[in-house]
């Protein structure tokens, strides 16, 4: 029930595949933060800090934890030259900073990757407890639905990227049903590489109803105070597959 690491086992690759994907959540954020005039930043689930990176520019102090050691060393070697950020290797299910921050965000629908409830709450009780006073937090997650609970018989074409090495490599995917736990899903990827190479990964992700978030919030004293059906700040209804929310203190 604890979630594999074997899908972030490289910094320089997890950047080579989706460096320039996170446009949007950081348009966003950006925003967010002028709009509550924040000076600090907590990134949980950071990666390589693709977000937290672009988003220090303007603030004190931006932090950023994960779980993958490999991202987080990447993610210190990129900002090595910027004062204010730091990143460490954390589990959001049990991690203490000692300190609160005006934004706490996360992103890349790690949201998901909580399977258990008992992690779940876990993780929302540490987020709230290092929201200052008037935090906000940030999360996106893909909602439950037949799209995203669809299993498949094999493997399937999902995308293409180049390696740090200049090799290209065709990303395939198969999904199926969690054994152990209902409405998640286990995405089992391939990479080929051009060498003749291949890695195999996987991801276990849950998804859980919007009725479901909001009162596993409101158990830990937190409250959904705007969402939105993605990053674009499309607005949010029954048909959205997937939400953007924004949650304070209750």
């Amino acid at each position: 029930m604890k979630q594999s690491k074997s899908e972030f086992w490289s910094g320089e690759e997890y950047d080579a595949q989706y460096g320039k994907a996170y446009s949007n959540e950081i348009s966003f954020l950006h925003d967010l933060l002028a709009t509550y005039q924040a000076s600090s930043l907590l990134d949980v689930c950071c990666g390589t800090g693709l977000v937290t990176i672009p988003l220090s520019n303007n603030l004190s102090r931006a932090v950023g934890i994960d779980f993958s050691s490999p991202m987080v060393e990447f993610a210190i070697e990129k900002s090595a030259a910027v004062d204010n950020i730091s990143f460490c290797e954390m589990d959001a299910v049990d991690f203490n900073l000692g300190t609160q921050f005006d934004v706490v965000s996360m992103t890349g629908n790690a949201f998901q990757a909580f399977i258990s409830n008992a992690d779940f709450l876990s993780m929302l009780n540490r987020v709230k407890n290092h929201m200052g006073d008037n935090g906000v937090f940030v999360f996106d997650a893909r909602l439950p639905c037949p799209e995203n609970l669809e299993v498949t018989s094999g493997y399937q074409y999902w995308s293409s990227y180049i390696s740090p090495t200049g090799e290209k490599v065709n990303v395939y995917g198969w999904d199926s049903a969690h054994p152990q736990s209902n409405d998640t899903m286990v995405h089992h990827v391939r990479r080929d590489y051009e060498n003749g190479d291949q890695y195999h990964s996987k991801i276990e992700l849950k998804y859980r109803s919007i009725d479901e978030i909001v009162s596993c919030l409101e158990s830990v004293g937190l409250q959904l105070v705007r969402c939105y059906a993605d990053w674009k700040k499309t607005p949010f209804t029954k048909a959205s597959k997937r939400i953007v929310g924004v949650v304070s203190a209750l």
